[in-house]
């Protein structure tokens, strides 16, 4: 039998209709699929910057446990207690509590960079190895811009400038920037006091006109808390042409022989390794840790955290140290991979008791 032409219509609708529905509700389901699935990995990324961040307290609190608890010696922070003999020799010295003689168990504080807890890594440098921008002269500042590389041209603005930044007075010098300057620049007026953190550089001038990467290269090696005399055993690579001629040679053997011995004077150190250093090499120069420690922890995703630390075991039990600063930092686009501390503190928990 013949089906009527209005039912064929209906059928036909009735089809286009179920086909239509039948893809709506796919589409639907793929959105929703999409959701859950965008959900749960931002549920994962959101678990991991939690356990990473936990890990970085972690890693923080046990260093500074380790730092309040433990002495330094000219190579370090001992991360392993002292074969007996050597306390036993050290407490019966007169001034046992003085000694700084390697152990040989020490965590490096020039830098070099370990490994925290659940993957996190850390670097600890001495700020006595850094260059302090707290009043620095005009040698010393001229030196630590071409270490860097500083176009010659440059460094008489950059060092002037800086210097106007910091003194009391509102004289300009020759090449440097006062109030009058910086207003017609559109910036904030100079701070006529010593920098707080060496993130200030980037409030003078000439020094934020530098390149991004060459300015950051220049805060990283620098300090605003520690100011004395400077330690070569604690030194970035970078800072070492400074005062050592003949680099990379020169700085090379320097860093190898440090790392097997650290160096107890500048007479030594000028016999070791064959060179003159500038100024006085019995005055200007230390090689144990100073108490101003600069803390860098990061773990593989996100900034990274830059802690200041001062250590106060003289503070008639008050605190066994100062944070004077924390702060985030671009964390560390390339380094060597991270050391073992040899450390039981920094060992994981087995996954069984986490």
């Amino acid at each position: 039998m013949r089906s009527e032409p209005g039912a064929a219509r209906v059928q036909g609708f009735v089809l286009a209709l179920t086909l239509w529905l039948l893809a709506g509700i796919a589409v639907v389901v793929a959105v929703l699929a999409h959701w859950s699935l965008q959900q749960v990995r931002e549920a994962a990324a959101s678990k991991a910057r939690l356990e990473a961040r936990a890990a970085m307290i972690g890693t923080r609190d046990t260093l500074l446990y380790v730092l309040a608890t433990t002495g330094k010696t000219r190579a370090g922070l001992p991360m392993q207690r002292p074969p007996d003999e050597a306390l036993a020799a050290r407490r019966l010295d007169d001034m046992g509590g003085l000694s700084v003689e390697p152990f040989g168990s020490e965590l490096r504080l020039d830098g070099t960079v370990y490994a925290g807890l659940e993957g996190i890594a850390f670097a600890v440098q001495d700020e006595s190895g850094l260059f302090s921008v707290s009043w620095p002269s005009d040698r010393r500042l001229d030196a630590f811009l071409m270490a860097h590389g500083i176009d010659p041209q440059q460094i008489p603005v950059l060092r002037d400038q800086l210097l106007d930044y910091i003194d009391r007075d509102d004289l300009t010098r020759l090449h440097g920037a006062e109030a009058d300057d910086y207003r017609r620049a559109g910036l904030p007026p100079p701070a006529n006091r010593r920098l707080l953190q060496p993130q200030e550089l980037a409030r003078v001038p000439a020094w934020r006109a530098l390149p991004d990467e060459q300015l950051q290269r220049l805060i990283a090696q620098s300090t605003a808390t520690y100011s004395g005399a400077f330690n070569l055993n604690t030194a970035p690579r970078e800072l070492l042409p400074m005062f050592i001629h003949g680099c990379p040679e020169t700085c090379d053997t320097l860093i190898a022989l440090r790392e097997r011995v650290p160096f107890r004077s500048g007479p030594e150190l000028e016999l070791r390794v064959g060179v003159r250093l500038p100024g006085d090499s019995a005055v200007d120069y230390r090689f144990a840790p100073s108490d101003d420690l600069r803390l860098t922890l990061w773990s593989e995703t996100g900034a990274a955290w830059r802690i200041h630390v001062r250590l106060t075991p003289l503070a008639n039990q008050r605190a066994p140290w100062i944070i004077s600063s924390a702060y985030t930092v671009p964390r560390p686009a390339a380094h060597e991979p991270p050391r073992p501390t040899g450390s039981p503190l920094f060992a994981d928990a087995p996954p069984d008791r986490r």
